[in-house]
């Protein structure tokens, strides 16, 4: 993919705690004429153009005097929000609609594995016990979904054939074939006291921050289950594990963290009610990640804004 002039420029990919060479390799494949490092090299810093970026931390950009583009690897870009960004720097996310099938995927089997019991049993098949339970009515599952963009909406349509309801809450008032929409606080307050499982599938903003804490998380029902593949610092980690051991939650599913990884003497990795993941619920292929970065640059330098380009004030 030629990118035309400023051939000399280009990209460092700072991807940790995710391998860098993949990427690298990926963007390598996309643009073969275009200088690509890693975090392992030692970049001229006045050739660099953009980086691909998972997070970064104050000072990084401030090396790059010519730098034009700061790319996400991921759809989200509240680690790449540090101070001394530049405001007219161009940053962008990644869009790929297998992310979204993909997380669908994973709160769906989640949510399955608690409301069929599966935990108990795979528990009873370890004492060789024999023992059946009732199943629970559909009308007892109900699904609680915060954040009702592309994702929320995938999510949603995975419950249709197994006849689980499902309610979706936005910023702003949308219409979704066979949910329930609600929004605003009052849509939020409704949306908690009616969700046997709860699904945060929100953006890091400064309004989500935080969201779910002690008095949101009690205001779901009395053994409601809980599932985060949002961003960690929505869901206060330790509010958590306070309703999870007076028996007001019944579990969770994390697959983001307020820290990624956990410290190795963090709860989450030993809790009896807890499933905890890797941030896996969705994973954009290296090639798409690699080919919409070649894209955004090209945009860049062409003097056009990039698709997928955030809106900083609303943080996605």
């Amino acid at each position: 993919m030629a990118l035309g002039k400023d051939m000399s420029m280009g990209i460092v990919v700072l991807s940790s705690p995710l391998p860098s060479a993949p990427f690298a390799e990926a963007l390598r494949a996309a643009a073969p004429d275009i200088p690509v490092w890693t975090e392992q090299d030692d970049p001229p810093a006045d050739e660099v153009e953009a980086l691909l970026a998972w997070r970064l931390k104050p000072g990084i950009v401030g090396r790059y005097p010519r730098l034009r583009l700061v790319c996400s690897t991921g759809a989200g870009v509240d680690k790449l929000l540090v101070p001394d960004l530049p405001a007219g720097l161009p940053l962008t996310r990644v869009v790929d609609p297998d992310q979204a099938v993909q997380i669908a995927q994973y709160v769906l089997g989640c949510t399955l594995r608690h409301t069929r019991d599966l935990t108990l049993y795979a528990a009873q098949q370890s004492q060789r016990l024999w023992r059946r339970h009732p199943v629970r009515p559909s009308a007892r599952c109900r699904i609680g979904i915060l954040g009702f963009g592309a994702v929320g909406q995938a999510i949603a349509r995975a419950f249709g054939p197994v006849g689980y309801p499902v309610t979706g809450w936005s910023r702003r008032p949308k219409a979704v074939a066979g949910c329930v929409c609600v929004h605003g606080a009052s849509g939020l307050a409704q949306v908690l006291a009616t969700s046997d499982v709860l699904v945060c599938a929100l953006p890091l903003t400064a309004e989500t921050r935080g969201l779910l804490d002690h008095r949101r998380l009690s205001a779901l029902p009395a053994g409601a289950y809980v599932i985060n593949v949002g961003r960690g610092e929505q869901l206060v980690e330790d509010d958590l594990r306070r309703l999870l051991d007076d028996g007001h939650l019944a579990g969770a599913a994390l697959d983001v963290f307020e820290r990624e990884p956990p410290p190795a003497d963090h709860w989450v990795w030993s809790h009896p009610r807890v499933l905890a993941t890797p941030h896996i619920a969705a994973q954009a292929a290296d090639s798409v990640v690699a080919a919409q970065c070649v894209a955004a640059l090209r945009a860049v330098r062409e003097g056009r804004l990039p698709d997928h380009a955030i809106d900083r004030h609303a943080g996605y």
